[in-house]
Formats: structure tokens, sequence, C-alpha cells
């Protein structure tokens, strides 16, 4: 993880979900409020990254590493592990290592309008699940007189 700069990745994928999160929600207000100014929906998308970026602080990435390192012993034999390092050692591990930041974020620009044209349908599922859930539950006892 260390020869991968898993650490790095971390924060990195963070910003990029920040990034992602602060442009989804002034589109979810926009579509609430059609009428919002630019300056609104400036202030959702910022408020929304401050808000990932606060959210990151709770987390010790010495924290999510320890958690992510069981299940990577799970599903590696130490053989596994050895030839990961060797590939990551080589020339072309380290291209694709110096490259995956940029495909990364170019990655999540790539699906974000696609997010975005399904976003309506994942947003009224998630609202009818809520009222689904929300709803007192019927007892189905009624109440006879006998």
């Amino acid at each position: 993880m260390e020869l991968t700069g898993a650490r790095g990745r971390v924060q990195q994928m963070w910003a990029v979900m920040a990034q992602q999160a602060a442009t989804m929600a002034a589109g979810a207000y926009h579509r609430k409020h059609p009428g919002a100014t630019p300056a609104q929906l400036r202030k959702v998308a910022e408020a929304t990254a401050q808000y990932m970026q606060e959210s990151y602080k709770a987390f010790s990435i010495d924290e999510l590493m320890a958690a992510i390192v069981p299940i990577y012993q799970r599903h590696l034999t130490h053989a596994d592990v050895r030839g990961i390092i060797d590939f990551f050692s080589s020339p072309v591990g380290q291209k694709y290592l110096k490259q995956m930041p940029a495909m990364t974020a170019e990655s999540m620009d790539a699906i974000q309008p696609i997010i975005q044209k399904h976003l309506p349908e994942m947003e009224a599922a998630a609202e009818k699940m809520s009222e689904k859930v929300a709803k007192p539950a019927s007892t189905g006892t009624g109440s006879h007189s006998q």
C-alpha cells in the first residue's frame, strides 16, 4: 500500500468526491429551485464542498488503512503481494501510479453527466423509500367489539 501511494490516493479521491458532491448538490438544488441564482448555486456547492472537507478530517487515514489491510490479507497470498510489488516497482507500474490520479479525476468527470442524467430518478426512488420507511406501520389488528 505504501508503494502504490494508497495514503495519498485516499486524500485525492476524497477531494474528487467532495467536488462531485458539490456539483451534484448544486444540481439538485437547482432542480428543486429552478429560479435559483448562480450565487445561490455557488453557495450550495461551496457549503457542500466545505462539509465534505470537514467530514474528511473526522477520519484517520491510518484507521482506514488498518481496516483495509485484513481485507487484502484475506484475498491475497504472500506470492500475490510479491507480484503486485514487482509490478508497481516496474516502469509500467510506476507509470500507472503516476497517471492514476489524472485517470481517476477524468473518469469522475466522464461519469458525472451520466449520474446527473439519472439523478432525478435516483432522488425519486430515495424519496419514495424514505416515505415508505417513515410511514407508521399498520398493526392490522383492527378494533372489533365483541
